[in-house]
C-alpha cells in the first residue's frame, strides 16, 4: 500500500511550520449510510479530470471566502495556497491546502453520502464535491484535517473495496491533538482508476484550471499549484486605439423567464488579435466559471454565426451568472427547458453594436493580413509557375468575399470606423521580396526582386537595377487604382504578372534602342503583348 501523505507533513508543502505534534488520540464511528457500494456509482459519473479536480479546489478556495476575515488575522498566514500533485508512479493523487480546515460536523458532512448541511452555499453548494469527485477517481481515499483555532485534527480513509467486501456501512474517524495554529486540509486517492500522466491531459487541466479560477489567481490571494508549478492566467488582450480607447462594454441586464428573474453582470470586448480557440464568453457562477476556457468558451450560434466567422475570431467577454440553476458536476447550466434560448436572445440584445464592430474588423483585419509574409509567399509560390512554364494554364483565383456592414446607428460603431478602419496608413514596404527569374530568350534570363509598398501616393511602380544586375521593383499596392481589389487574391496575381510584363517589356525596348536611346513606341506595346501573352500561359 502507497503511504499516506497527510496534514502531518504539511512542511514538506507549505514550508512554512515544522511537523504537527500529536498529544493524544480518538477514534469515532460514523455511520455512512446508505450503503458504501452506491459510492462505487461515483466512478461512472461523466466527468472530466479538470472537473473532478474543481471539485476539490472549489472546498478549498470556499473554505477560505467563508472565513476570509479570520484567515487574514493570522499571522503566518499569507495566502491561500492549494496544491494539487499526482505522482505517476505511485499512481497518487493529492489536494493539500492551508485553508481553515474543518471541525466534526463539518468533515462528517463532507464524507457522509446523504449528509443534508441546510447551511452549504457557495462553490461547494451540493455538499457532495469532495466524495463524488475522490470517488470518481479512485475507491481508495483519505481526508485530514483541522480547523483553525481547535486542537482537534481528523483522519478518515474511505475503503470502497474492503467496505463491500466486508459489508460494512461505517467508518472509522480518527481524532488527534494537534496546535491551535494548524489549518488545513489534505485529500489524498491512491490506486488512481483515471489516470492523469498524459502530457495532453496535464496541459488540458493547467489550461482550464488557469481559466476556471482566473480571478482568484489574479486576486494574488489565492495560488493553486498543479505538479510543483502555480498556474497563472494571462488577460485576453482588448482592442483599444491610437486614442487608448478599449472596446469593452460593461453588461448589466435581466432575463425573465417563467416569471423568475435571472440577473446577468459582466462585460463584452473585442479582442486583438483575435483568436478562435480563446474567443466567445466564459459564463462564471459564484465567481468560477462554469462554462468556458479554451477551445470551450460558449459560442451560441445566434451570435457568433460560422465558425470561423469574423465574429467568431474577436467577440469574446465574461457573464456571471449567480442565479442560473447549475447541474452537479459543475460543469453546465440547468436550462433546457427554454431558459437557455431567452438568455440568448436578451443577450445578443445587450451586445448587439459589439457583434456589428466585430464583423466590421474583418476589414481591419484584412488590412493587416493581405500583406503579410505569408500572403507574399504564397503569391511568390502561385506565380512562379508561370515563370518555369509560360504555357501552364492558370489557376483560378477564387472569388473575393463581400462583406455586408450594418448601418447600426451608434457612437461606439462609428469611433470603431473613424479611429481603427479609417487611420492613415504608416508609409512602408509589406511582405516578403519575391524573386523571379524571367527567360528573356534561350539563353538569357532577368532576375526581378518584387516587393509591395504601402501609404505611398506617388507612384503605382518603381523599379530600378541594383549592384548585382538585378532589378528590384517596389509595387505600391494600396494605390487609390488598385485598392477596390487589392483584397482580391486573385488580384493580386494578375498584378503580379502584368509588373513582371511590364518590367521585362521596358528592359528590352531599352536593348532594342538606337544609340541616341531612341525608343520606337510600338516596341514596348509589342512586348508588353508578347510577355502578357506568357504571363496568361498562352504559347
Amino acid at each position: 500500500m502507497v503511504k499516506t501523505m497527510s496534514i502531518f507533513n504539511r512542511k514538506e508543502f507549505f514550508n512554512a511550520e515544522p511537523a504537527i505534534e500529536i498529544i493524544d488520540e480518538d477514534t469515532y464511528t460514523l455511520n455512512i449510510q446508505p450503503s458504501a457500494s452506491i459510492l462505487n456509482v461515483f466512478s461512472r459519473l461523466n466527468y472530466k479530470a479538470w472537473y473532478a479536480i474543481a471539485e476539490f479546489v472549489d472546498n478549498s478556495t470556499q473554505s477560505y471566502f467563508s472565513h476570509i476575515e479570520e484567515m487574514h488575522a493570522i499571522d503566518s498566514f499569507e495566502k491561500l495556497i492549494v496544491r494539487v500533485q499526482y505522482d505517476e508512479e505511485s499512481n497518487t493523487l493529492s489536494i493539500v491546502d492551508n485553508a481553515f480546515g474543518m471541525e466534526i460536523d463539518k468533515f462528517k458532512d463532507a464524507i457522509l453520502l446523504d449528509s443534508k448541511n441546510e447551511d452549504q452555499q457557495g462553490r461547494n453548494e451540493f455538499g457532495m464535491g469532495l466524495k463524488t469527485a475522490a470517488s470518481w477517481f479512485g475507491e481508495v481515499w483519505s481526508v485530514t484535517s483541522t480547523q483553525y483555532g481547535s486542537e482537534n485534527i481528523y483522519y478518515a480513509t474511505i475503503d470502497i473495496p474492503k467496505l463491500k467486501e466486508d459489508g460494512l456501512n461505517s467508518i472509522s474517524i480518527q481524532r488527534k491533538t494537534v496546535d491551535l495554529q494548524s489549518h488545513g486540509t489534505t485529500i489524498i486517492i491512491n490506486d488512481v482508476t483515471k489516470k492523469i500522466g498524459a502530457a495532453r491531459t496535464k496541459g488540458k487541466i493547467v489550461d482550464l484550471l488557469s481559466s476556471m479560477y482566473r480571478r482568484d489567481i489574479n486576486s494574488k490571494n489565492i495560488e493553486i499549484w498543479f505538479n510543483g508549478t502555480p498556474i497563472a492566467f494571462d488577460s485576453y488582450p482588448i482592442l483599444t486605439n491610437f486614442r487608448n480607447k478599449e472596446w469593452k462594454k460593461p453588461l448589466d441586464f435581466i432575463v425573465c423567464f417563467e416569471n423568475k428573474e435571472y440577473h446577468v453582470t459582466g462585460f463584452v470586448a473585442i479582442m486583438n488579435p483575435g483568436s478562435f480557440p480563446k474567443s466567445g464568453f466564459s459564463l462564471f457562477r459564484q465567481g468560477r466559471v462554469v462554462v468556458g476556457g479554451t477551445d470551450v468558451n460558449y459560442k451560441p450560434s445566434k451570435i457568433f454565426g460560422q465558425a470561423q466567422s469574423q465574429i467568431s475570431l474577436k467577440l469574446f467577454g465574461e457573464l456571471d451568472m449567480n442565479d442560473f440553476p447549475v447541474n452537479q458536476a459543475k460543469d453546465g447550466f440547468v436550462w433546457d427547458d427554454g431558459l437557455e434560448d431567452v438568455f440568448i436572445d436578451e443577450l445578443k440584445t445587450n451586445i448587439q453594436e459589439y457583434i456589428t464592430i466585430a464583423d466590421l474588423s474583418k476589414i481591419a483585419r484584412e488590412s493587416e493580413a493581405q500583406y503579410s509574409s505569408e500572403k507574399s509567399e504564397d503569391l511568390h509560390r502561385e506565380v512562379e509557375k508561370f515563370i518555369d512554364v509560360f504555357n501552364d494554364d492558370e489557376s483560378k483565383s477564387d472569388e473575393a468575399t463581400t462583406l455586408e456592414i450594418s448601418d447600426i446607428p451608434n457612437n461606439e460603431i462609428q469611433e470603431f470606423k473613424d479611429t481603427v478602419l479609417n487611420v492613415p496608413v504608416e508609409e512602408k514596404t509589406v511582405g516578403t521580396i519575391r524573386t523571379y527569374k524571367v527567360p528573356i530568350n534561350s539563353i538569357t534570363e532577368e532576375t526581378i526582386n518584387v516587393t509591395w509598398s504601402i501609404g505611398r501616393k506617388d507612384f503605382w511602380i518603381d523599379y530600378s537595377t541594383n549592384e548585382h544586375g538585378e532589378i528590384d521593383v517596389i509595387v505600391n499596392i494600396d494605390h487609390p487604382f488598385f485598392m477596390p481589389y487589392s483584397n482580391d487574391e486573385g488580384f493580386k496575381k494578375v498584378l503580379e504578372k502584368f509588373v513582371l510584363a511590364f518590367v521585362v517589356a521596358e528592359q528590352q525596348a531599352k536593348l532594342n534602342s538606337d544609340k541616341e536611346g531612341y525608343i520606337q513606341t510600338s516596341m514596348i506595346k509589342h512586348n508588353m503583348n508578347r510577355y502578357l501573352s506568357k504571363m496568361a500561359g498562352e504559347n
